[in-house]
């Protein structure tokens, strides 16, 4: 009995474990701009560094973590994934990262995937994104976001807490039936400007992609 009880104890430390992640980055997502960029103080300049050098907007780098582990660095989700930008061993080898809990080098790697997944989408931000979380093959099978649960809460957050910081109004993105009941949604949107943009804040609308397209036709498909 005694020994059931310790394997049981020891299931729940782990299941506990697996869960912090989740429920911490839950809190960011409910705080105010103040609240994130308090948060963020701490890393500012490893987040200000390596989005300078990878042209990934600072906002964008700070939803991520935000969303990913709420600034713990030491958090480990139940996938393995692992520090602020939650980096899978796999993903920080990829990118040079030797310890993901430092939280330079996540940062570092994560911001350097962010940037690598912009170019790889042609700047299509919903699938930059949704690659964070579930795979370049997934966004890739289904042309957009999957129609998974958890990866369409998922971009939905990192653009809340994007726009919350950033100031943009950038539109989420409906989700598929399977993730709440509603219609399916195509994932077609970008926002040049999570990438430095060469003319500045695009407005959101019609006219203002119109705009931006006819200022930077490199950054829209054809």
């Amino acid at each position: 009995m005694c020994m059931k009880r310790s394997v049981i104890g020891f299931l729940l430390i782990l299941f506990s474990i697996g869960l912090m992640p989740v429920a911490e980055a839950q809190v960011c997502v409910s705080m105010n701009a103040d609240g994130l960029e308090r948060k963020a103080t701490p890393h500012l300049e490893s987040i200000t560094t390596y989005s300078n050098k990878y042209g990934v907007n600072a906002a964008m780098v700070k939803a991520v973590i935000a969303v990913e582990s709420c600034y713990n660095s030491t958090a480990v989700s139940p996938k393995g994934a692992q520090g602020l930008m939650q980096l899978i061993p796999a993903t920080a080898a990829r990118f040079g990262v030797s310890d993901a809990f430092n939280s330079n080098q996540n940062i570092n790697g994560g911001t350097r995937y962010l940037s690598w997944l912009m170019k790889r989408y042609d700047g299509d931000l919903y699938k930059a994104i949704a690659a964070y979380n579930a795979g370049e093959g997934a966004v890739d099978k289904y042309q957009g976001i999957p129609p998974y649960n958890e990866t369409q809460h998922y971009v939905r957050r990192v653009l809340t807490v994007y726009n919350r910081l950033s100031g943009e109004t950038v539109a989420l993105p409906a989700l598929a039936a399977g993730a709440s009941g509603g219609r399916s949604s195509k994932a077609g949107g970008r926002v040049s400007s999570v990438f430095l943009s060469p003319f500045g804040t695009g407005k959101p609308g019609r006219a203002g992609l119109n705009t931006n397209r006819a200022r930077a036709p490199h950054l829209y498909k054809r």
